[in-house]
């Protein structure tokens, strides 16, 4: 008999599993790829609309590009049971670069409009700078964080996963997950997620306002992930994911991170 898989969050507290914050939070984040008997934990901005909608088309719920925007309103449909997710024969998840993927948050969901900052007193719509988001996130307590931003570790359902893929080497993780069957459809073109058209340029983008950033986009650049940091903005992303950073390192060491 195969013994069922040690969970990360299950025995943190002495209390159902379903007031358990953490075990609830990562369980809604395991995806079962069906064909495989498999289990992936999507972490969002982790490449995970691509591998969300390559499971559906494992699963045989979609089979066309025209289609990405039903997995935006499907995260819970391949959400593991508690018995799928204990006994998968094969588990893996995909990590970020701390200071990269909180960069491309910052990019993609406050400079394009997707999240919006008020005015505590006024309640007014402010635009903020990078540094002001990530003294914002700080402020914040983990478990009060947009999952976009929210710590990658907060995410491990298990202690130990099969494979752990780098987003920084997602070709390494394409080819990886090919030789077990499963095929990885690539969607950022489809959403626009994709900032190759752009040309990246260097400078001091920390303190420049989300709505500044429109007038550099218009004329077809974007931000390096490397300009949005000073030496306060390195320091802050070290205090706020110094767990996701010495996750990162423990598993792929020092060559994919930005410093």
């Amino acid at each position: 008999m195969t013994n069922a898989r040690l969970l990360k969050h299950a025995r943190l507290e002495n209390s159902p599993v379903s007031r358990n914050e953490l075990y609830t939070f990562s369980l809604a984040h395991v995806l079962s790829i069906y064909p495989l008997d498999a289990v992936y934990t999507f972490i969002p901005k982790n490449a995970c609309s691509t591998l969300r909608y390559s499971i559906a088309i494992a699963n045989g719920f979609l089979d066309d590009i025209n289609d990405i925007k039903w997995i935006h309103k499907n995260n819970e449909t391949f959400m593991s049971t508690q018995r799928e997710a204990s006994l998968a024969s094969y588990t893996f998840v995909v990590l970020r670069c701390p200071y990269s993927r909180v960069a491309s948050c910052f990019l993609n969901k406050v400079v394009d409009g997707n999240v919006h900052t008020t005015d505590a007193a006024t309640g007014n719509k402010v635009s903020i700078n990078f540094h002001d988001f990530l003294s914002m996130i700080k402020s914040q307590h983990r478990s009060e964080r947009d999952e976009h931003w929210r710590n990658q570790s907060d995410f491990l359902h298990y202690e130990r996963y099969d494979e752990y893929f780098s987003l920084e080497s997602f070709s390494e993780s394409i080819n990886s997950l090919d030789a077990r069957g499963f095929t990885v459809h690539d969607t950022r073109t489809a959403l626009k997620h994709d900032l190759t058209e752009f040309e990246r340029v260097d400078g001091d983008f920390s303190k420049i306002q989300a709505n500044k950033f429109i007038k550099i986009t218009e004329k077809g650049c974007a931000p390096s992930y490397k300009s949005m940091f000073g030496d306060v903005e390195i320091e802050l992303v070290n205090d706020i994911y110094n767990d996701d950073l010495n996750l990162y390192k423990s598993h792929f060491g020092d060559n994919g991170l930005l410093f």
